[in-house]
């Protein structure tokens, strides 16, 4: 049956509509008991419910007992409750204030496959919602209309947040625009340019460092090549018994000199190791894949290659005579292989250092410093794989679908275009995983993967774009880019400017036109998708229940039935069910017994009165 249509339904009048039943409702984020919210939400005939479990605090305090009855409820009674998984210290990337940790990245994917097996215990395949960030920013966007129509596209950033992959702080730091007056006229610095000026600045400063080295070291041994030349006639006297009291002095100040001088030259040799080790270790891990590939297969690059593997071959055979030596190897076996080593690098060529410097000045700039986004992608898609691993693992295919939520479009994966690449880069990890542990063919575990690995479109978070000058058409196309990846689907209402949670109609999020987008993306996946919505702000300001008035935006039919009455034409004309479930009593109990309780027998609630009511009197009447 399809929930959502725009096709005529009458002659004169094409509308769009979305049936009561896919859309779902929250439970109270500030209760424990969770279970009588659910029995609420069901008794409402709600048939979509997702435990808004935001406070890890909150999440730990509903037993697991609970769960186990909450599954039964909703296999009673037909519906799909799913998981919002908890908000706070659950950042999938691993940020945490004032940077980025491994060991924080580590511990939020063990809160993760905890929150899956909770997950697990609600039934088969169900959703569990993660926020994509945990208030990382990343940009701050503005529009044409903000910087000036002559000055730049339609889209830019006004400042970039980049990270330092490299130092262990992994600080975060931003990028602003800006334009300043040269003399030859006005230069634009955007934060690309910024970022890749910064990236070039370090990589230049490790590279001259190494030459400061060589530099010193050269000087050094000018230096010890003059000690060296005064020492000798000294050396030789002194191996002949004629040199006198001050020329042994002489001697000994010489040769405490040529000693400093050639351990120096030694921490030289060893700080210029050890920093071609990194620079290395640096292009291989972080300079951009395309340009390593060129320069690799370059005539430098191949020598790079040469000397690299060289290098490595030397590593190894120094790695034995040392593990020789500290398991007490014979002398002559320990000379033995010095000399095969000694032989075998004067025939291939000994790298020398001063090669390694030419050569090294040509390698592309590995990217250092990058935009938190595209940091939190690669991490936040190794800890969603690793989680759907084990819960493949745990459950089979009856796993909980991790679906991955945009939260504010100035944080990261905030956008439609970063948070698809995070999902299908996730799933291309989630894949491989499956594929090299689990044996499966690649085909069948793209399959599993795409199956278990999605995103929550929340299309009220998507319109704080508003504040930065974004126009409906652009947050309209947003949803139109992710819709292909969706698995769930977060509906509020605000104006823009702050994440209200008011009731669908009330703001001026375009609702029904990012749902038009999500329907075209998914096809017939849509109708399987459940639309939550959250109006808990207009709840908690007003006290009422925003039921009604979520029924009426989306135009619901009263029935399951195509056809009227649809809640946009009864609202408000008869009682209702808890402020909007259906009419107390259809029009003919009114035709029947009139208004009130006061008609009806005393059995089914009536008042005594002094006429009787048609049902009254004795069997016989």
């Amino acid at each position: 049956m399809e929930y959502f249509t725009d096709e005529y339904r009458r002659n004169t009048e094409r509308d769009f509509y979305v049936q009561q039943r896919v859309l779902g409702a929250t439970t109270s984020p500030q209760s424990a008991n969770q279970i009588q919210e659910v029995i609420s939400r069901l008794n409402s005939g709600v048939k979509h419910i997702e435990l808004e479990l935001i406070s890890p605090d909150l999440f730990d305090s509903v037993p697991k007992q609970h769960f186990e009855e909450m599954r039964r409820m909703a296999k009673l009674t037909g519906a799909n409750i799913n998981i919002h998984a908890p908000v706070q210290n659950m950042d999938l990337a691993g940020f945490k204030e004032g940077g980025w940790s491994e060991t924080e990245r580590e511990k939020v994917e063990q809160s993760m496959k905890h929150m899956i097996d909770r997950g697990a215990d609600l039934g088969n395949n169900t959703v569990v919602n993660f926020h994509s960030s945990g208030g990382v920013p990343a940009f701050e966007w503005q529009t044409e209309k903000a910087f000036g129509e002559d000055k730049l596209p339609p889209e830019r950033k006004r400042k970039v947040f980049v990270i330092d992959k490299i130092d262990p702080r992994h600080q975060i730091m931003p990028l602003e625009y800006e334009e300043k007056e040269y003399f030859g006229g006005t230069k634009i610095w955007t934060p690309e340019v910024r970022m890749d000026m910064i990236n070039k600045s370090q990589w230049d400063q490790e590279k001259l460092q190494l030459f400061n080295y060589e530099k010193e070291k050269a000087e050094i041994n000018d230096r010890l090549r003059g000690v060296s030349a005064q020492l000798e006639p000294f050396k030789q006297g002194y191996s002949k018994g004629v040199l006198t009291g001050d020329e042994i002095k002489m001697l000994n100040s010489l040769g405490k000199q040529e000693e400093v001088m050639k351990g120096h030259i030694h921490e030289l040799d060893i700080h210029m190791d050890t920093q071609l080790q990194d620079m290395h270790d640096k292009f291989s891990r972080y300079a951009p894949k395309e340009e390593k590939e060129d320069f690799l297969n370059s005539k430098e690059g191949k020598e790079y290659r040469e000397m690299v593997n060289l290098s490595k071959k030397r590593f190894e055979v120094e790695n034995k005579i040392e593990k020789m030596i500290e398991n007490g190897a014979d002398k002559r076996e320990i000379e033995h292989e010095l000399e095969k080593f000694k032989s075998k690098f004067k025939n291939e060529g000994e790298v020398t250092r001063e090669e390694l410097l030419s050569v090294i000045q040509k390698v592309p700039t590995p990217k250092r410093f990058v935009p938190t986004d595209d940091f939190a992608k690669e991490k936040l898609s190794e800890t969603v794989a690793n989680s759907a691993f084990y819960a493949y693992g745990e459950y089979k295919d009856k796993a909980p679908i991790i679906a991955v939520e945009n939260v504010f479009p100035d944080w990261t994966l905030g956008r439609a275009d970063s948070l698809k690449e995070a999902v299908i880069e996730s799933r291309e990890k989630f894949a491989k995983l499956l594929h090299e542990k689990k044996n499966i063919s690649k085909e069948k575990a793209k399959e599993i993967s795409e199956k278990l690995i999605g995103a929550t479109w929340d299309v009220g978070h998507i319109t704080q774009l508003k504040k930065f000058g974004y126009e409906d058409k652009d947050i309209i196309e947003e949803a139109r880019k992710i819709a292909p990846v969706v698995k769930h689907i977060h509906v509020t209402d605000n104006f823009g400017f702050s994440d209200s949670h008011l009731a669908p109609g009330q703001g001026t999020v375009p609702i029904n036109e990012q749902l038009k987008k999500l329907k075209e993306g998914l096809g017939k996946e849509y109708d399987k998708v459940a639309h939550i919505i959250e109006s808990g702000g207009f709840a908690s300001q007003f006290k009422q229940s925003p039921r009604i008035y979520e029924l009426q935006h989306f135009n619901s039919p009263l029935y399951e039935m195509r056809g009227e009455p649809f809640w946009n034409e009864i609202a408000y004309t008869n009682a209702e069910y808890n402020q909007g479930y259906g009419m107390t009593f259809p029009e003919k109990h009114f035709e029947m017994y009139g208004s009130g309780f006061s008609n009806l027998p005393q059995e089914l609630g009536g008042q005594v009165s002094g006429d009787k009511s048609r049902f009254s009197g004795t069997p016989n009447d």
